[in-house]
C-alpha cells in the first residue's frame, strides 16, 4: 500500500502546472488590446480640434467624439477609406446620416451619430490594417473643412 501512495504522489508531482500569472497573461494576449482616443470640435469654426489620430495596427478603437456646448451646430465623425471622403460626404442626407443601400456604406470603418452642442457619442470598431483613412463630418457643407487623417501604424 506505501507503494501506491508514492506511485501516487510521484506522478501528482511529475505533472507541469502552468503558473496562475501564465495564464492571465495568455488569457490578456488573446484579447484584443482596446486603444482610447478623444476628439472633438472647434466650436463653430467647422474644424476638428485634432488633424491626425494616430494608433497602433491591432484590437479595438474607441473614439470619444465632443461637440462642445459653445458650438451652435450638430457634428459627426465618419471614419472612412482614403480618398473616400467626398464620395461618402455627398452620399448623405442633410443631417448627415449615410442613405440607405448607399454605395458609401461600402467605404465606411465607423461612423459616430450626428450630435447637438454639448453633446458627446462613443465610436467603437476593430483597428484597420496599418495605412492612413480619413474622418470626416458628413453634415452637408462641413465636410471641406472638418476632415482629418486616422494614422495606423504596425
Amino acid at each position: 500500500m506505501n507503494a501506491r501512495l508514492v506511485f501516487v504522489l510521484c506522478i501528482a508531482c511529475s505533472s507541469p502546472q502552468p503558473p496562475a500569472a501564465d495564464a492571465g497573461a495568455a488569457a490578456q494576449a488573446a484579447q484584443p488590446a482596446l486603444q482610447e482616443l478623444t476628439i472633438a470640435t472647434r466650436g463653430n469654426l467647422m474644424a476638428y480640434d485634432q488633424g491626425e489620430l494616430r494608433v497602433r495596427a491591432g484590437g479595438r478603437l474607441r473614439v470619444t467624439f465632443v461637440n462642445p456646448a459653445e458650438a451652435t451646430m450638430d457634428h459627426n465623425i465618419v471614419f472612412v477609406l482614403a480618398g473616400q471622403t467626398q464620395i461618402v460626404a455627398e452620399q448623405c442626407t442633410d443631417e448627415g446620416s449615410l442613405k440607405p443601400k448607399a454605395e458609401a456604406l461600402k467605404q465606411v470603418l465607423a461612423q459616430s451619430e450626428t450630435i447637438g452642442p454639448g453633446k458627446s457619442t462613443v465610436v467603437e470598431f476593430e483597428t484597420p490594417a496599418p495605412g492612413r483613412y480619413e474622418y470626416v463630418c458628413t453634415v452637408r457643407g462641413h465636410s471641406q473643412t472638418m476632415r482629418g487623417w486616422l494614422i495606423v501604424e504596425p
